[in-house]
């Protein structure tokens, strides 16, 4: 072969595998750049899979966070509620207490209970009255419209008591205790009745020889609240020999028809109580029930499931003076 020719072909070849290297090296370089490219785009941000990924993991957090936060809070307020719900029934044992130790008596002379008998008997008495007779300690349905059966039905109780109701004098004012049922709630509540002594004195005035308890004690619908959702209202009286009195309806000083009665005495002491419940559970039960009767009777169905497990039973011993 002529030597030009291989010369040629040599070169050629040369050129050749040049090229091809030049190829393959500007892939390389493409290769190199696309790959610093993708490096630099996953340093500098997420991409939309990944977001949406995390995006969902932070809504599934806030979420249960949020449930979890509702549910304390819920809790947090039903507590709340349960706590002042219980706390106005604490607090009106507190008033009836005080109301009832200011029990203020009709007086008489000989005083029969100076030096009472152990225990209290029917012997006739010669005491004559000092003060006006008036019906000053009196258990009895005053509250007519109380809707519940005879046979489960919330007591009433009634007094004349010492109450400061100016800034210098303390004077005799009538106050009484009741449930009284709300239609449009669906629910009992303690009420607290009060007249002033001012308006107690002008009663007693008008009364003649005896202030009867229909005249002291006109419970209204203005009364004041004392807790709401409790019933079962129940006095327990006590003679001085510590044994129960069943009478009911008991009313002290109630003869003063006759000349020379023995008074009726107060009881040596009371006890009182009531069921509560707190305003949560109360919902329930009116959502359910819109019969008192369910409040008072304890064996039906609806008193069993929905009120039982959630009653409060308060109570209080008073020696009465």
């Amino acid at each position: 072969m002529n030597p030009n020719n291989r010369s040629l072909i040599t070169r050629l070849r040369s050129a050749t595998a040049r090229q091809a290297d030049h190829r393959s090296q500007s892939r390389k370089r493409r290769s190199r750049a696309a790959s610093r490219r993708a490096v630099a785009l996953r340093g500098g941000g997420f991409t939309l899979v990944e977001l949406l990924i995390a995006t969902g993991i932070t809504v599934a957090m806030v979420l249960m966070l949020g449930l979890m936060l509702g549910s304390l809070m819920s809790s947090a307020s039903h507590a709340t509620e349960r706590v002042d719900a219980f706390r106005d029934a604490r607090a009106a044992l507190q008033v009836m207490e005080r109301d009832l130790r200011n029990l203020v008596r009709t007086q008489w002379n000989p005083d029969p209970f100076a030096s009472p008998a152990p225990c209290p008997t029917a012997t006739p008495s010669t005491a004559q009255p000092v003060t006006l007779l008036a019906a000053y300690f009196v258990l009895k349905d005053i509250y007519t419209a109380d809707p519940a059966t005879a046979g489960n039905h919330n007591q009433q109780l009634y007094a004349l008591a010492a109450a400061k109701t100016t800034a210098s004098s303390g004077d005799v004012c009538a106050v009484g205790y009741y449930c009284r049922w709300d239609d449009q709630l669906h629910a009992y509540s303690l009420r607290r009745f009060f007249r002033n002594s001012a308006a107690t004195f002008a009663v007693m005035q008008a009364a003649g020889s005896y202030a009867a308890d229909s005249a002291l004690y006109v419970p209204g619908a203005s009364d004041a609240i004392m807790a709401a959702y409790v019933w079962n209202f129940k006095v327990t009286m006590y003679d001085a020999c510590g044994a129960v009195i069943n009478t009911y309806p008991y009313v002290c000083d109630p003869l003063a028809s006759t000349p020379n009665p023995r008074p009726i005495p107060p009881p040596a002491a009371i006890e009182i109580s009531f069921n509560a419940m707190s305003p949560q559970a109360a919902r329930t039960v009116m959502s359910v029930s819109s019969s008192p009767n369910d409040w008072m009777d304890t064996t039906t169905q609806n008193y069993q499931r929905l009120i039982m497990p959630h009653t409060y039973q308060f109570r209080s011993r008073i020696n009465l003076p």
